[in-house]
């Protein structure tokens, strides 16, 4: 019993009259009847009766309505479920993001993505590059931000963001106040890093920098998440450096300072597998680049939405509230 036959005999039953439900329908009425009858012939029951120009539902076909109409409703919300979810406006994705995302990026991205996308589950996992990775091989999520190089393999990539660092000092640090330093200029404070253990693209970018600056960092404390070092700043342990975008958000006891000249850029990318085929996905695409509002103010431009402004040289970008005291 296909759908087709399902609804000519919804449309007989409820016009008791081929050739209405034939206009109602669209078809001719030779389809209709030829279509009822094969149905009765298939369940080997009569759905109608017929008596002259009267057409009466048989107890069979009175029970088996409500049945049909109750069908069609089911069918007519999965076809709008498989349209909404092949649209991307439903769905689920699993979305991995490394530790220093998540209190300045992630919040703006999740709910500017709810906001375009309200139907569509995110499945969220703080994990670090290594982990992202193996969790894109196996499949257990459908897209990483994490920063480069791209893993080895059939991956699709993308810059979401991309800044040099600032220096984060206690607030009454002496330096806390300048709008800009140089990195020698921290030569002889402590610092507070992440292991050398860890492997951490920031700490590879803090070394080069400092060695540029002819100076090997003090290392007083170490801690493997960044909200942990910048609790460790505000307590006065040291100093360290983290991504321009963590400098717009208002930490206790911390105060934020553009270096110059700049480090190199700490970038953070989409990493998802080339054969993913998770409309949703774009979405979420779309909406880290409306993020940028929240993170970042670009100057000489108001249509960031509609192309990548990660792109955008730095020059043109301003850390918000960079420097205050």
């Amino acid at each position: 019993m296909d759908l087709r036959s399902v609804r000519y005999f919804v449309s007989v039953a409820e016009q008791l009259h081929f050739g209405r439900a034939a206009e109602r329908m669209n078809v001719v009425q030779s389809a209709i009847s030829q279509q009822i009858k094969r149905l009765e012939e298939e369940l080997d029951t009569k759905l109608f009766e017929r008596s002259g120009n009267e057409l009466r539902l048989t107890e069979a076909g009175r029970q088996m309505l409500p049945e049909c109409r109750r069908l069609l409703v089911q069918a007519n919300k999965t076809v709008k479920v498989a349209k909404s979810v092949g649209a991307g406006i439903r769905g689920k994705v699993n979305f991995a993001f490394v530790d220093n995302s998540i209190s300045s990026l992630i919040p703006s991205l999740v709910g500017e993505f709810k906001a375009r996308r309200p139907d569509v589950e995110l499945g969220l996992q703080a994990l670090d590059r290594l982990e992202q990775t193996a969790s894109l091989e196996d499949r257990l999520i459908d897209i990483g931000l994490m920063p480069p190089p791209v893993p080895p393999g059939d991956f699709h990539s993308e810059i979401v963001v991309s800044a040099p660092l600032a220096a984060a000092l206690p607030r009454g640090h002496v330096l806390a106040c300048k709008s800009s330093l140089s990195l020698r200029e921290l030569s002889s404070e402590p610092f507070v890093l992440f292991p050398a253990a860890m492997h951490t693209r920031i700490l590879e970018i803090i070394l080069a920098a400092c060695a540029s600056a002819s100076f090997i960092p003090r290392v007083a404390q170490e801690a493997t998440q960044l909200h942990t070092l910048l609790a460790l700043v505000g307590a006065g342990l040291g100093v360290t450096l983290v991504p321009r975008w963590v400098a717009s958000e208002s930490v206790h006891g911390v105060a934020f300072c553009d270096i110059d000249p700049e480090t190199p850029a700490y970038e953070l990318m989409f990493v998802w597998r080339r054969d993913n085929s998770n409309p949703a996905l774009e979405g979420l695409r779309a909406a880290a680049q409306i993020m940028a509002r929240d993170v970042f103010e670009i100057e000489g431009t108001s249509d960031i939405g509609s192309a990548s402004w990660a792109n955008y040289p730095l020059s043109r970008i301003k850390m918000v509230e960079a420097g205050s005291c």
